[in-house]
């Protein structure tokens, strides 16, 4: 699974989740600058997370998303 978190017309900023085995995930956060004259694909971050500790990622998130009470 990927998806685009970020693009302006000089920068795109991508994340992607990839099963491993069993319970593990691959996430990897990459760059892109379309303009260059070789375009390629950087790896920014990466690491192997179980689905808790995505989930944690997850909650988190959108811990920090929502509004404050």
């Amino acid at each position: 699974m990927q998806a685009t978190i970020q693009t302006t017309p000089a920068w795109q900023l991508r994340a992607s989740v990839t099963p491993v085995r069993g319970d593990q995930h691959h996430l990897m956060v990459t760059s892109l600058v379309p303009t260059a004259r070789r375009p390629e694909e950087h790896v920014r971050w990466q690491g192997v997370f179980s689905a808790d500790e995505l989930r944690a990622l997850r909650d988190i998130i959108d811990r920090a998303l929502a509004p404050a009470v």
